[in-house]
């Protein structure tokens, strides 16, 4: 519920909050400016793009709504239709259009390059079409407006206009962040190996920039424990439960480095009991955030078909984290094997140092 306008006493003043209305929407529309050049690429090569787009031109006809009832007056009257019907409409959009992504995802990962063929344009502009369809037929048959009166202190009286939340961006926000850091908390011992790679990786360009004095025995054992524990890390690294989870791992960390402060504050908005009226909390960045999670999760389920792409429908995410945890691998890998290749050489040309 929203008040649209107060009275005071004998209805000497009246405070109109259509301004509200309009300055929230306008910041709104900035927001979607603001995330249309980062994520255009992505917005013509998936349904959640396209959805984006529609988005995107309903928000400014919203906009121009709101507009005109700011300064024509004549107009004020049909203010709460329009909140109510917009509210309504936006509610229904989040469950089709996160099902209907994730089918498209799942399908067309693999083959998600651009330009995006003629078939897949008439098919995602139906889809969007419906979904926008079915959202305003059901707004307009289920919800009943009636302004409303209330009275509060010091003899002024209040209109009020019922206006919805979206209930499905509210667990979608709140669920997926629990998700991810429960994620986290189950890969731990990932993590440690990331660290750990990654630590080997540093020492080993430290050894490259020392000289080597591979003809001293002393030299020869302290390369040996470094190469010992090289290979144990690089074992542990390509077991198949290890490289399943190290895949997951990172495919969460990526997601949570570009989203988890969107989620956080989410979050905290929610169990704040700040709800934003569904035009205002289904918006492109909220859009862009679940299109980045069903990228993740369909690119897990289907790693071993997709591969190292980088052309994903996603412009946000760059989902390569795994795979340079493999090129820092494979590098530890050639460096193992051509030190015991060097070793074995030295020992046949001086069998002293056996």
């Amino acid at each position: 519920m929203v008040i649209l306008k107060s009275t005071g006493e004998l209805q000497s003043t009246v405070h109109d909050n259509t301004s509200v209305f309009l300055y929230l929407f306008l910041f709104k529309a900035g927001l979607n400016c603001l995330m249309m050049p980062i994520s255009h690429r992505s917005m013509r090569r998936s349904l959640m793009g396209f959805f984006g787009l529609s988005l995107f031109l309903a928000d400014l006809m919203f906009l121009c709504f709101l507009a005109a009832m700011k300064f024509r007056s004549s107009l004020f009257d049909s203010l709460c239709s329009i909140l109510s019907y917009f509210s309504s409409a936006y509610t229904k959009l989040p469950l089709p259009i996160v099902i209907l992504g994730g089918i498209d995802h799942f399908v067309n990962l693999s083959r998600s390059g651009f330009p995006v063929s003629r078939s897949r344009v008439f098919l995602y502009s139906v889809e969007v079409l419906m979904v926008w369809a079915l959202a305003i037929f059901d707004s307009m048959h289920t919800i009943i407006i009636e302004i409303q009166k209330m009275d509060l202190p010091n003899n002024q009286i209040a209109f009020i206009c019922p206006i919805y939340s979206s209930n499905t961006v509210n667990l979608f926000c709140v669920s997926v962040l629990i998700f991810t850091c429960c994620l986290v908390a189950l890969c731990w011992k990932q993590l440690l190996l990331f660290q750990r790679i990654f630590q080997a990786k540093d020492q080993d360009e430290k050894s490259r920039a020392e000289p080597l004095q591979s003809d001293l025995p002393f030299c020869y054992s302290k390369l040996s424990d470094q190469e010992e524990d090289m290979e144990a890390l690089l074992n542990q690294q390509q077991q198949p439960h290890s490289k399943i989870m190290m895949l997951l791992l990172s495919i969460n960390m990526d997601f949570l480095v570009n989203w988890g402060v969107f989620l956080v504050g989410s979050t905290i908005t929610i169990f704040c009991n700040l709800a934003a009226p569904s035009y205002m909390s289904i918006n492109l960045l909220w859009l862009f955030c679940a299109n980045s999670f069903l990228v993740g999760l369909v690119y897990w389920i289907q790693a071993d078909r997709v591969g190292p792409l980088n052309d994903f429908p996603d412009d946000i995410c760059k989902w390569n984290f795994y795979w340079l945890i493999n090129r820092q691998a494979s590098t530890l890998q050639e460096k193992v094997s051509h030190s015991i290749y060097t070793l074995s050489n030295k020992m046949h040309k001086n069998p002293s140092l056996v």
